[in-house]
C-alpha cells in the first residue's frame, strides 16, 4: 500500500495530497493528524512525528520531506513523472528547499 501522510491544515498539502489521489487512484492519503495515521508511523518505526514534513509510506519504506516528494511523483505519468528525476540531487539541498518551502506553505 502506497500511503501520502500530510497535513490537512495545510490547504497546498490538502489540495496536492488530492490531485495525487485522482492521478493515481491507487494512492491513499492520511491526515498525519488523524490517530490512525500516527499509529501507523509510530509502527513503520518514525518517532518523531513532524507536522511540517510530509510522509510517504511505500510497503515498509518511509520516507520524508523530499525524497517523499519525488517518490510521489514517481507514481504519476509524463510529464510529472520527470520531476522524481531531480532525486539524484544531494538530500541535503533537497530537504533544504523543502524546509523552506514548508516553512511558506501557508500563503500557497
Amino acid at each position: 500500500m502506497k500511503t501520502i501522510v500530510y497535513d490537512s491544515e495545510c490547504k497546498f498539502c490538502t489540495r496536492f495530497s488530492s490531485w495525487s489521489k485522482s492521478e493515481v487512484t491507487s494512492l491513499e492519503i492520511l491526515s498525519v493528524r488523524n490517530k490512525e495515521s500516527r499509529k501507523i508511523l509510530r509502527e513503520k518505526g518514525v518517532k518523531f512525528i513532524d507536522l511540517q514534513t510530509v510522509y510517504f509510506i511505500d510497503q515498509d519504506e518511509v520516507l520524508v520531506r523530499s525524497r517523499a516528494v519525488f517518490r510521489i511523483f514517481s507514481n504519476f505519468g509524463f510529464p510529472w513523472k520527470l520531476v522524481s528525476y531531480f532525486r539524484f540531487l544531494p538530500v541535503q539541498i533537497t530537504d533544504f528547499a523543502y524546509k523552506l518551502f514548508a516553512r511558506y506553505r501557508y500563503y500557497f
